[in-house]
C-alpha cells in the first residue's frame, strides 16, 4: 500500500492538526532554526524561522505556551543598518558554532538547527495591537 493509500484510509480525527503560526511569547524556548533568503515588497530580506520544540521558561507565567511544532519567525531587511545589524547578531552564534565563513554559508546551511532562544516582543509602530518577535539571545545546542 502506498503512502497516499495509507493517508486516504486514515480517519480525519487521526490526522495531526496544522501547526500554528504565531509570535512566540517572551521567554526562553528550545527550537529548530532555519535561515532563508526572501524578497519583501521587491526588497531583499532574510527570514529566520523557528519551529517550537518546547518552552523552557515564560517571562510571564500567565502567557500561553506554544505547542511543539508551532512556527514563528523574524525578518531582517537588508536595505537598512538595523536589519543588517540584527542579522549579524542572530547569525553570529550559528557561524561560530558551525564554523561557517560567510553569511551565505549561514543562510544556506542553517536548516533545522537545534538551539535555545530568548525572545521578547516589539509592537508595530502603527498598530499597537500587532507584535513582532525579537530574538535577544541564541545558544546553539
Amino acid at each position: 500500500m502506498s503512502d497516499l493509500d495509507s493517508l486516504l484510509d486514515t480517519k480525519l480525527d487521526d490526522l495531526a492538526d496544522l501547526p500554528a503560526f504565531a509570535v512566540f511569547p517572551r521567554g526562553t524556548h528550545s527550537v529548530k532554526a532555519s535561515f532563508e533568503m526572501k524578497e519583501i515588497n521587491a526588497k531583499a530580506a532574510v527570514e529566520l524561522s523557528f519551529t517550537m520544540v518546547e518552552t523552557l521558561e515564560l517571562s510571564d507565567p500567565q502567557d500561553a505556551k506554544p505547542n511543539g511544532g508551532d512556527v514563528s519567525n523574524t525578518m531582517f531587511m537588508l536595505g537598512n543598518e538595523y536589519g543588517v545589524g540584527n542579522l549579524k547578531k542572530c547569525a553570529k552564534p550559528f557561524q561560530e558554532a558551525l564554523q561557517l565563513e560567510t553569511i551565505r554559508d549561514v543562510i544556506e546551511q542553517v536548516k533545522d538547527v537545534e538551539c535555545v532562544i530568548t525572545t521578547s516582543l516589539r509592537a508595530d509602530k502603527k498598530d499597537k495591537e500587532k507584535f513582532y518577535l525579537e530574538v535577544k539571545d541564541i545558544t546553539i545546542i
